[in-house]
C-alpha cells in the first residue's frame, strides 16, 4: 500500500483484525499512510514487514516472527522490540523517536543489517551486537 502524499493528510480508520484472514500473506509494505491504530494480528508466515510510521509501540503480542526476514519500521511509534529465531537478516528502526533501547540480539545470528539512525531517545544498546558475526552494516547516526 502506498498512500499518496498530500497537504491534508488524513488518518486511516481501519479494522485492527484486517490481517487475520490473510493466512498466506508473505510481504506487507505500507508507505505514506497514517493509521489510527496498529494491528492486532500478523500472519505467522509473514517474511517481509515494511511499515513506515507503524502506529503501535510494539508488534502484536500473539505474533511470532519466526519467518520474518526483513523488518523495517522507520518513523514508527515502536518503543521496544524483541525478536527470536535465526532468520532475521535486516532490521531497520530509523527515526523511531520513542525507541529507548536495543535489546539482546544474540538470538539473531543471521542478522546482516541493523539500522537505528536518528533514534533520539535511544539510551542503551546491548553488547550482543558486537558478537554478531554476519552483521555487515550497523548504522546509528544521530543517536545519543
Amino acid at each position: 500500500l502506498d498512500f499518496s502524499i498530500s497537504d491534508k493528510e488524513q488518518t486511516v480508520e481501519w479494522n485492527q483484525n484486517a490481517f487475520m484472514k490473510m493466512e498466506n500473506l508473505k510481504i506487507l509494505i505500507i508507505r505514506n499512510g497514517k493509521f489510527s491504530k496498529g494491528p492486532n494480528y500478523f500472519p505467522e508466515g509473514l517474511r517481509v514487514l515494511e511499515w513506515h510510521r507503524y502506529p503501535s509501540n510494539c508488534l502484536p503480542s500473539n505474533f511470532d516472527p519466526i519467518n520474518l526476514v526483513i523488518c523495517k519500521l522507520p518513523d514508527s511509534s515502536i518503543t521496544s522490540f524483541e525478536f527470536h529465531g535465526s532468520s532475521k537478516a535486516i532490521l531497520n528502526f530509523d527515526r523511531c523517536e520513542f525507541l529507548t533501547k536495543i535489546p539482546d540480539v544474540s538470538d539473531l545470528p543471521n542478522l546482516k543489517e541493523l539500522s537505528f539512525n536518528w533514534c533520539e531517545s535511544l539510551v542503551a544498546v546491548d553488547d550482543s551486537i558486537g558478537f554478531l558475526n554476519k552483521l555487515k552494516t550497523l548504522s546509528a547516526y544521530g543517536c545519543r
